[in-house]
């Protein structure tokens, strides 16, 4: 029984570690609202109408998910997901993003890159996408350094953002389903500039002001979770506390009486 009480233990502390800086979750339990209380819901960009809550395979479990569906072909048209990061943040430059989620298809517009995340309110072509080759990269003017794995399409993927200010500027760094894919230097990750007063983190929709802005493509979410500062990839929180939650029914089951 001692095992298993020291595997809950450390189970705990690892739950209670990673709330010291997880600031919002998000499960997509046929909801937009954040896992913790007084943490903003997402808001939908979905101006056709068109995204749902269904179920999806994810990791080998069904699970609810968000489908957003949009036009790639006209960005006022495209969908996709807001978080108003005011006040969860300790540094808008110093913060992690952590999602799985999957594409229905190859971009068919835009050359085949694919907006992942934006931070300039939509007014810039520059943020973090998957590349025409199926790679994670991140533009800043042009393209910067991309990353080696392969993003496959209709697969469920953990990707995992972290920014950290360095030198007047963001050190950058991307995991794909835990696999570094690039360390750079970039000036646009901050969450604080003039382009985006209201402090937003943009998910898949593509920018409406500026050039270039058909880089999209439809897809599912399984979860979102931000943290305050930048961390390495960590497991969804959901899935620690199911962990937790299993191994404290373990102990008592352990625990219970013969009859």
């Amino acid at each position: 029984m001692r095992k298993f009480l020291i595997l809950a233990a450390a189970l705990s502390t690892a739950a209670l570690a990673q709330a010291q800086t997880l600031v919002a979750s998000y499960s997509f339990q046929n909801s937009l609202n954040a896992n913790q209380g007084g943490a903003p819901a997402l808001t939908a960009i979905d101006p056709l109408g068109q995204n749902s809550f269904d179920t999806a395979l994810v990791n080998g479990v069904n699970r609810t998910v968000y489908h957003w569906r949009g036009d790639g072909s006209d960005a006022t048209k495209q969908s996709g997901l807001t978080l108003d990061a005011t006040g969860l943040l300790s540094n808008y430059s110093n913060y992690s993003v952590g999602m799985t989620l999957s594409f229905d298809t190859i971009a068919l517009t835009g050359g085949g890159w694919r907006r992942l995340i934006d931070f300039q309110g939509r007014q810039s072509d520059n943020g973090f996408y998957v590349n025409p080759s199926q790679r994670l990269e991140a533009v800043e003017g042009s393209t910067l350094p991309a990353g080696s794995t392969f993003f496959t399409t209709s697969v469920f993927h953990q990707v995992w953002l972290s920014v950290a200010p360095e030198a007047g500027k963001q050190r950058v760094k991307a995991w794909l389903d835990g696999q570094m894919e690039f360390s750079l230097l970039t000036s646009v990750f901050s969450l604080d500039n003039a382009q985006n007063p209201g402090h937003l983190l943009t998910f898949f929709a593509d920018n409406i002001g500026a050039s270039a802005n058909q880089e999209f493509a439809n897809g599912q979410i399984a979860s979102l979770a931000l943290y305050d500062g930048a961390t390495a990839p960590v497991p969804e929180p959901t899935t620690a506390l199911l962990w937790l939650g299993g191994a404290a029914l373990l102990v008592a089951v352990r625990r219970r009486p013969q009859l």
